[in-house]
């Protein structure tokens, strides 16, 4: 049987694909490891939505309409009609994922981020660029040494990204459990293209305080971002992509603090015989805040595939990073921070495509985090922090196809913690086809989650905005038991789509941080604790359409319950109603477009008692682009038009933005 490529370094492929995925998709799988897919089409042309090729959820190749786990797919086509300056715009659509505390400006921090009522910060959710686990830092929006920020990449690098819901630890380990965001890339051009761009923008900075007046910040802010990209085939097995991008920002706070980014993406893939596939790529970001910050980091990946037959493939992949940073300078207020971070990974993956109606994955994988820190506090005392993580891996996964109508994926995986010891997290998920067009999902799965190495191991007391945080040696992991259910329904051949779905996390020794009742230089200090049960649970609807004639729209609605089963109060920074609706509408005879957005978030407490909140708001955001030729678009992009009271009280945060764009080919 002819062999069939997944990806140039992919964990998966199958040779002898189900009988519900064509001939013709296979061969259109682009070459490039956990980013498999057909690029997304609006209606009419000759691939639809149903066609997309996913990959993250189950590491094996399914068309989005036949993957087994919940999986939501942003396109660039999709990104594009939005005003989004970082990837936490971009997710705003999505149910379940509340964005509302953040402002759409480079620089800005994710720390509240949240799917399914947990943060992406504390590594409730893991964030993946093209496959490869990404660390979180102040230019991403991280909240420090450990947190996971999502703006890791410029969105004009992104080829699209995969959402998958649910609990994922049983092929990714203790930071997916309630789910997986995967980053993926822009792949190396099939002939020779280039790609440039620039922004330029202005905003307001203002905050409410507690009395309702409201307060303006001193000084205009300014925004800016320019990029290039070039590729071409180097020969017929052999492509590569070369991408540089600038951004600047004047932050959100009392009075202007610029911060600027240079970030490089370097990619090379290609087919080394008939039945071996590399791919290599590298990341190069340097970052600074006037005065405040220094970030530099690097990612060396690589990947190769193994076609042993056309049933059976071996994977390999690997990577490293580093970030080194310096943040403060000696005798700050928050104190003088510098350090050096370090993430490695390898695995090894085999996928076995017994038959037409089964495939096997076997997949193991180590994982090391190295952590050199040290904060010289305003007191004079000393923070330090010098630990190694590791992780070792095994898993395997089972996919059984019955009748046609009835695909069962059961899977496990392995960790060996070296810290807390081994680990099992089993996960079962279905898919029921009820008719053509109508298909039923379910996932149950169990996920462990180790504290972080801020939670841990700080060897004394350290400042934390207006409060003193203290580790915790005696913390024990977070254990939970996720479950999902959904269905989804497709009309007019694939032009629209309707989604209803309900999920509960139930979450064991949940680390908070709590209140001791003491002070630490006239601050309060806090330390870490494990609480003993706590829940979120919900309802998410999504509604999308693709019409002939250049229409299209979103609508999401979320309903989200928490608590905290110890005190009986809900878990901070979760709003209990959020909602959005994005038509967009594009006269191809003018080549003229309009889209806009309407997001609302409803309250949420910002403290565990639950007597501090941020009130309810909407905004809404409108972009207007003309197409000056077939190869230049000129875009003119307004956030918070109403300039509504987003934003938590006595915080600064963005008001009324406004932004113009120039994009070319070349």
């Amino acid at each position: 049987m002819e062999k069939r490529k997944t990806s140039c370094s992919g964990p998966s492929s199958r040779a002898d694909m189900p009988t519900h995925i064509s001939k013709k998709i296979l061969r259109i799988i682009p070459a490039f490891f956990l980013a498999s897919s057909v690029s997304i089409a609006w209606a009419g042309e000759e691939v639809t939505r149903l066609d997309d090729i996913v990959v993250t959820g189950t590491k094996t190749p399914h068309t989005l309409q036949d993957v087994p786990v919940e999986t939501i797919v942003i396109t660039a086509e999709d990104i594009d009609r939005t005003n989004a300056q970082n990837v936490m715009d971009v997710l705003n659509d999505i149910p379940g994922i509340q964005t509302a505390n953040h402002d759409d400006v480079f620089g800005t921090y994710t720390w509240v981020a949240k799917m399914r009522g947990l943060d992406f910060n504390s590594g409730y959710g893991l964030v993946l660029i093209d496959g490869r686990r990404v660390m979180g830092c102040g230019q991403s929006g991280g909240m420090g040494e450990y947190g996971v920020g999502l703006n890791q990449i410029p969105v004009n690098m992104i080829e699209r990204i995969e959402v998958v819901k649910g609990p994922g630890s049983a092929l990714y380990g203790s930071d997916a459990m309630i789910g997986v965001i995967n980053i993926i890339t822009k792949k190396a051009p099939k002939e020779a293209t280039g790609w440039a761009g620039v922004t330029y923008g202005t905003y307001d900075v203002k905050k409410e305080n507690i009395d309702g007046s409201e307060e303006e910040a001193h000084g205009s802010r300014n925004l800016s971002q320019a990029y290039v990209s070039y590729g071409d085939r180097i020969s017929d097995r052999f492509g590569y992509l070369l991408h540089y991008n600038y951004e600047s920002a004047d932050d959100i706070n009392k009075d202007p603090l610029k911060s600027d980014r240079h970030s490089f993406l370097g990619k090379l893939d290609g087919e080394l015989s008939e039945n071996i596939d590399l791919y290599l790529k590298c990341e190069l970001s340097d970052y600074e805040k006037t005065g405040s910050r220094q970030e530099d980091s690097y990612n060396l990946s690589a990947g190769i595939d193994f076609w042993l037959s056309p049933n059976h493939l071996l994977s390999l992949k690997g990577y490293t990073y580093d970030w080194d940073f310096i943040h403060g300078y000696p005798g700050y207020s928050y104190g003088y921070k510098y350090g050096d971070v370090g993430y490695n990974q390898g695995e090894i993956q085999y996928t076995w495509n017994f038959s037409d109606w089964n495939t096997l994955v076997i997949g193991g994988e180590t994982i090391c985090q190295n952590i050199d820190y040290k904060i010289e506090n305003s007191d004079g005392s000393v923070t330090v922090v010098d630990e190694d993580v590791k992780i070792s891996s095994l898993y395997v996964q089972d996919e059984i196809i019955l009748f046609d109508t009835l695909t069962l994926v059961g899977g496990a995986r392995y960790d060996d913690h070296s810290t807390f010891g081994s680990k099992v997290n089993p996960k079962f998920s279905l898919m029921y086809k009820l008719f053509k067009d109508t298909t039923f999902r379910s996932s149950v799965g169990r996920s462990f989650k180790s504290p972080t190495i801020r939670q841990l191991y700080y060897s004394t007391p350290y400042r934390h905005g207006s409060f003193y945080a203290q580790s915790n040696t005696d913390l024990n992991p977070e254990k939970a038991v996720g479950y999902s259910a959904s269905i989804e329904q497709w009309f007019f051949d694939g032009m629209l789509m309707v989604d209803l779905g309900y999920f509960r996390n139930d979450v064991e020794e949940m680390v908070v941080r709590e209140d001791t009742g003491s002070l630490l230089n006239g601050l309060p200090l806090m330390m870490y604790s494990n609480v003993e049960k706590a829940w979120t649970q919900g309802v998410e609807f999504m509604c999308k359409t693709y019409l002939p004639g250049g229409f299209s729209a979103t609508l999401s609605y979320t309903y989200t319950d928490t608590e905290n089963e110890e005190t009986g109060k809900e878990l901070t920074y979760v709003s209990t109603h959020s909602a959005s609706f994005s038509p967009a509408y594009e006269w191809e005879k003018y080549g003229l477009g309009l889209s806009t957005t309407v997001s609302y978030s409803g309250k949420q407490y910002t403290n565990s008692g639950n007597t501090q909140h941020i009130n309810a708001s909407t905004v809404m955001d409108a972009k207007i682009y003309k197409h000056l030729s077939e190869k230049a678009k000129l875009s003119f992009e307004a956030d918070d038009i109403f300039d509504s009271d987003e934003g938590r009280e006595g915080v600064y945060h963005a008001g009324r933005t406004f932004a113009v764009k120039l994009d070319i080919t070349f």
